[in-house]
């Protein structure tokens, strides 16, 4: 082992390197917490309707109510009032 250290030292400092990146990989995958569920926010009360909106996919382009919701959140992003 001796000669080992004496001949490539930047070997040994590899295979060291390698052996705690792997032990701490293997300690991080085993305490790793669930993902943290979704929360939704309550300040928008149209976020359900836009969901289904975008369930829909394509039909949605028909749907009146998807168009209302659109508004609505389009009204909500850049503001209702009048313009100066």
């Amino acid at each position: 082992m001796r000669a080992l250290f004496r001949s490539d030292p930047l070997g040994v400092a590899t295979v060291i390197i390698a052996v705690c990146a792997i032990g701490a990989a293997a300690m991080a995958s085993r305490s790793a917490a669930p993902p943290a569920p979704v929360v939704r926010s309550a300040t928008n009360p149209a976020a359900g309707e836009l969901a289904r909106c975008r369930n829909l996919g394509e039909a949605a382009g028909a749907d009146p109510r998807c168009h209302a919701a659109w508004a609505e959140s389009r009204r909500r992003f850049f503001g209702g009032g009048e313009r100066p």
